[in-house]
């Protein structure tokens, strides 16, 4: 009989989730379980006796133990990404409960850890796993489709404990939201992307109200949410009541419920129902009765993955594992919960500054006497000061030190997170700073000076090592905006200055008046330029570097910054790249409208073609053109997640040669 392979599971942990964990893996067919880890000796000891187990009391040791495989953590919400985070790091398997993490930007780091590891990584709500779940889905499909639905759903109970239990203690990330509404939330986005024929879709909108205990954490809680014009749903929390907790959809004539739906009749014997009512017919009950366990068949799950050597689980994949996190902590913001671990000088995630690690080159800026990165990072993607400081910290230690931002992005929270960050990491002198304003229709030398003094005092800076206009006003001569950028120039406010968006004709005009007037000129333009020609705005007023601007600006020796250098997406060949790893990707009717005619269509044939010759990715390819095409070239990028960031950082170690540029363009 030949032997089946079993992956050996280590806990950490020790409470009543562990336990149950522990007793359901005897059942498993393709699972052990040989260690646990806590810090508590003595429940150490018991629990290791009871399960006949290794214990550690080291992490170090526990991490790193040859007779462990994967990882089970089973410990409160504020420690799921520390343990994740160092198992990952040691090349160990994790299953962790949910929620994974606390926060957006702690998920986002533990999928980007796992994929670079090759490890498994699923966030463990057991009910993804169940059969019933699958026959939701396709009864949901079946039944509602292309109907306009509400769908209702809720999990609470009456928990009567002390202000210091984990379930009211802010420090350790209590309250409703995070400990069981995330399994409705989780559900919603099921549905609602089962009627979009999609694995999950995240809500367009989410008005919420919450009861706020004395702790500071949310004791009940309701989510209105928004999917499309025929699907929205109302989601209900709470740790002070009990709830229903079940799972209603219904359209006009039709409803469909499920009781209990997160145990799957775990509590009854393994049996557990659907129910749909028609109206005018006869109500039916569709039954399932599960003889595995409901614990027992996420390990099953978990392990076959594992030994499938897959890094995400089929039913609770990475994406929607982040896409749940980002709702999950719009909702507890929403409520009024602030957690102290959001803030980064609280956050454990940090990337420690090792500057032996150059990934992206950099090369002498003389112009501000300064050395720069050959990337810049385009700082209008952050989501919260937590966000912006993990995304900053990663770039910076990969030789990351241009930041691109302006005074309108993000409502002036781009300059505040940019501030923030070099502040606290004591980076003024090591990174470089390129602002904009006078964005249309504030596009008027009187509103640079203003602009720019707050801009600087969000970003706490002194003087910004690049100034550019951020539009045009073909109505005021360029004489003006020159004459206004040199007074700031003199005063010390800027070190360098250029324009986004001119046209070639009032480039040259400025460059023409600066040589005349004895005055400094732009030095720097930030227009478009890519591998496809940009062939209709992204947005009104955007402006695209053709060839012969190029070799004038080469002539000139002024730099390009070129803004959406990888096409906003165009470039991913979707089969290779799924659409959920670069969040950039243009609308169906932007691609068409901005980037669609046959010189851009057949160029990206071109840039699949080569790039599976070269073994990147297309869209790396795309961002490494523009690189190879002049060393006067820092091309802006916009990353949003970590796997976008390190995509970008491959880009600058593809080398083309002359032939491969020519022939990509030809």
């Amino acid at each position: 009989m030949k032997k089946v392979n079993k992956v050996k599971w280590g806990i950490i942990g020790t409470g009543s989730i562990a336990s149950s964990f522990a007793h359901s893996i005897k059942s498993s067919k393709n699972a052990d379980l040989t260690s646990v880890y806590g810090r508590s000796k003595s429940k150490l000891h018991d629990f290791s006796q009871k399960f006949n187990l290794k214990d550690f009391n080291s992490l170090d040791h526990f991490l790193s133990s040859k007779e462990i495989d994967a990882i089970y953590i089973a410990t409160p919400h504020s420690s799921h990404f520390l343990y994740s985070y160092e198992a990952i790091k040691n090349k160990k398997h994790v299953l962790c409960e949910k929620p994974i993490a606390l926060n957006s930007s702690e998920s986002m780091v533990l999928v980007n850890e796992a994929r670079k590891n090759e490890v498994f990584l699923m966030e463990a709500f057991m009910y993804r796993t169940h059969p019933q779940t699958q026959n939701i889905i396709e009864l949901t499909k079946k039944e509602f489709s292309g109907k306009k639905i509400k769908i209702e759903c809720s999990f609470g109970f009456n928990a009567k404990v002390s202000e210091d239990h984990r379930l009211r203690n802010l420090n350790l990330a209590g309250g409703a939201i995070l400990d069981v509404g995330c399994y409705p939330l989780s559900m919603v986005r099921l549905i609602a992307g089962a009627l979009s024929d999609k694995k999950f879709i995240e809500p367009l909108e989410i008005k919420v109200s919450a009861e706020i205990d004395k702790t500071g954490v949310d004791i009940s809680s309701t989510a209105e949410l928004i999917f499309s014009e025929n699907i929205s749903a109302e989601i209900k929390t709470a740790i002070n009541n009990d709830l229903p907790n079940n799972l209603i959809i219904k359209s006009s004539d039709k409803t469909l419920e499920v009781s209990q739906p997160w145990h799957c009749g775990q509590f009854q014997d393994g049996k557990s129902s659907i129910s749909l009512s028609v109206a005018g017919k006869e109500t039916k009950e569709f039954h399932v009765k599960d003889e595995t366990g409901l614990f027992t068949r996420e390990i099953n799950h978990a392990s076959e993955a594992i030994l499938s050597r897959q890094i995400e689980s089929d039913f609770m994949s990475h994406g929607d594992t982040l896409g749940n996190m980002i709702s999950l902590e719009n909702w507890y913001k929403s409520a009024g919960v602030i957690y102290p671990q959001n803030f980064p000088e609280n956050s454990p995630i940090f990337f420690p500054i090792d500057k032996s690690k150059k990934i992206i080159d950099k090369v002498n800026i003389d112009e501000i006497d300064k050395v720069g990165s050959r990337i810049v990072f385009g700082c209008d993607n952050q989501t919260s000061s937590l966000h912006a400081s993990t995304m900053f910290d990663h770039f910076f230690e990969h030789g990351g030190n241009i930041f691109d931002t302006a005074y309108i992005y993000n409502s002036g929270k781009s300059d505040s997170y940019l501030g923030e960050w070099i502040s606290s990491r004591k980076l003024s002198n090591e990174v470089i700073v390129i602002g904009k304003g006078a964005h249309t229709p504030e596009c008027d030398p009187k509103f640079i000076r203003p602009q720019l003094e707050e801009s600087l005092d969000r970003l706490r800076l002194d003087a910004l090592d690049i100034y550019c206009l951020h539009r045009d006003n073909l109505e005021i001569p360029v004489s003006e905006f020159i004459d206004a950028l040199n007074e700031l120039k003199d005063e010390g406010l800027i070190k360098s200055f250029g324009a986004s968006n001119w046209t070639f004709e009032r480039f040259k005009e400025s460059t023409d008046y600066s040589e005349k007037s004895n005055k400094v000129g732009f030095k720097i333009l930030s227009n478009n330029f890519s591998l496809a020609e940009m062939i209709s705005p992204v947005w009104p007023g955007c402006i695209h570097c053709d060839e012969d601007y190029l070799s004038y600006l080469i002539k000139k020796n002024v730099l390009l910054f070129p803004w959406s250098s990888q096409a906003r997406g165009f470039f991913i060949q979707r089969d290779l790249f799924p659409k959920k790893d670069h969040f950039s990707n243009p609308t169906s009717e932007e691609e068409k409208r901005v980037w669609h005619n046959e010189i851009n269509l057949r160029r990206r044939e071109k840039c699949f073609k080569l790039a599976k010759d070269l073994n990147c990715t297309s869209i790396e390819l795309a961002l490494a053109y523009v690189l190879n095409k002049n060393k006067n070239i820092f091309p802006l990028v916009g990353p949003r997640t970590l796997f976008e960031s390190e995509s970008c950082m491959k880009a600058t170690k593809i080398e083309l040669s002359q032939s491969q540029m020519d022939w990509l363009v030809e």
